[in-house]
């Protein structure tokens, strides 16, 4: 295999036909890139599902898998050739190459696609036998298939065509499978990880006032592509002294100031798994006053979180105890009184999944599992100071507790010091 490790795609194949019924159809779909004007289209973003049992990137191609007659069938369909097509938009994988890639025998063109499908439901075929279900990842209806052809009309023409098939969403088992990351999944995610801090600590190098905002965000994103072509796990939220307190900061022309803090919120990909750190630098190289405060709240109450994280606590749990630590942290450092309220400094959420996707398919009300990879981003936010801090760790929840993966990323007020007087600038 040429990317995942073993048989690792294979074992979560495995884990779907044990969720499909004997005589039954399970199909999955890459999607295509969406238009984003008369002539040009945005970059193609692979469905996330089809990916993580194919570890295939490539538009317009589809997998089908068949459990009927005693057996376990798996099919994938990619692109033919097409010579004129890769005079305009590059190189497809070739047939060979995408069953080394999945690990999938039976390749075929996307051209034979409809006949097989055609051939596995018509009802008693010689092949398969009577197929009574259907299996499709509903969860997004509008992925586009085709041109003006999306996941709920294909979902809609087979019950046209096939109205005696029923029609059944595989998504809540791909949900289920993708909150467990295996070693190899905590792998890709900590390698995110570590690419995310070596872009961060480029950014640092290059970080001090009369800049705009933006030009951080764009140093981030030139470190990765100039590494491996690494690529964003989001877009780059970079935001300096109170616009530090809107959270998805839009902007980012601001000109920096000597006396701002920066909120960075970044990550890069690998193999698709994304990285989501948050962190807080002074421009001046120095926490002050009600900095320095608001940092040591912020920071206190990440270390909290992440020791207190265990199996069986809910997102819920963990946000309650966030909430509860910033506010005691606060009354200590004089930041707030007993009158006022810490949800008017902080208003968000300490935790989300993470995965092939920065906020990751999960359900937030089941308790956490061994396997599962979160984050845990307190924050605080005093619009009338000019003061935003967030700090983000990616944590991986462990038999013991909880293992922080980011643990190598500067947060620690003295040693972000000591770094920020190294800087050439």
């Amino acid at each position: 295999m040429h990317d995942l490790q073993g048989k690792e795609l294979e074992a979560r194949r495995k884990e779907v036909f044990k969720q499909m019924k004997e005589n039954s159809i399970a199909i999955f779909f890459s999607g295509v890139s969406k238009v984003s004007s008369e002539d040009e289209y945005l970059p193609f973003c692979v469905n996330k599902n089809f990916f993580y049992l194919t570890n295939i990137e490539q538009e317009h191609s589809a997998l089908m898998m068949i459990k009927a007659i005693g057996e376990k069938s798996t099919y994938l369909f990619v692109d033919p050739y097409d010579e004129l097509k890769e005079k305009w938009t590059g190189k497809r994988i070739s047939f060979e190459s995408a069953g080394l890639i999945s690990d999938v025998k039976n390749v075929y063109s996307t051209e034979n696609f409809e006949t097989m499908v055609k051939l596995a439901l018509t009802d008693d075929n010689n092949h398969y036998g009577q197929i009574d279900c259907v299996y499709l990842d509903l969860s997004s209806p509008e992925q586009k298939l085709k041109d003006n052809f999306f996941m709920n009309d294909f979902a809609m023409k087979l019950k046209v065509d096939h109205p005696n098939k029923e029609i059944v969403d595989i998504y809540p088992s791909l949900r289920d499978l993708r909150m467990i990351k295996s070693p190899l999944e905590v792998q890709n995610i900590t390698k995110a990880i570590e690419a995310t801090n070596s872009g961060i600590s480029y950014v640092l190098r290059h970080l001090k006032s009369g800049m705009a905002e933006h030009v951080f965000a764009d140093y981030f994103e030139m470190y990765g592509r100039l590494h491996d072509r690494t690529k964003l796990a989001f877009s780059t939220i970079v935001a300096a002294g109170k616009n530090a307190t809107c959270l998805h900061y839009p902007t980012q022309n601001d000109v920096t100031k000597d006396s701002d803090l920066v909120l960075f919120d970044l990550g890069y990909r690998h193999k698709q798994y994304c990285a989501d750190i948050s962190r807080t630098f002074p421009i001046s190289g120095k926490f002050v006053g009600l900095q320095a405060k608001v940092y040591e709240a912020v920071l206190t109450t990440n270390k909290a979180v992440i020791k207190y994280a265990k199996p069986g606590l809910l997102l819920k749990d963990l946000q309650d105890f966030a909430i509860e630590t910033l506010k005691n942290e606060c009354l200590r450092l004089g930041l707030m009184t007993e009158d006022d309220d810490i949800r008017n400094y902080y208003y968000h959420g300490v935790s989300h999944h993470l995965g092939l996707d920065t906020h990751d398919v999960a359900v937030k009300d089941r308790p956490l599992q061994i396997g599962n990879v979160i984050t845990v981003e307190p924050g605080l936010y005093f619009a009338k100071f000019g003061i935003g801090v967030r700090i983000e760790d990616n944590v991986l929840i462990t038999e013991d507790g909880a293992m922080n993966l980011s643990k190598n990323i500067v947060k620690e007020m003295d040693e972000i010091e000591r770094l920020m007087a190294s800087r050439n600038v």
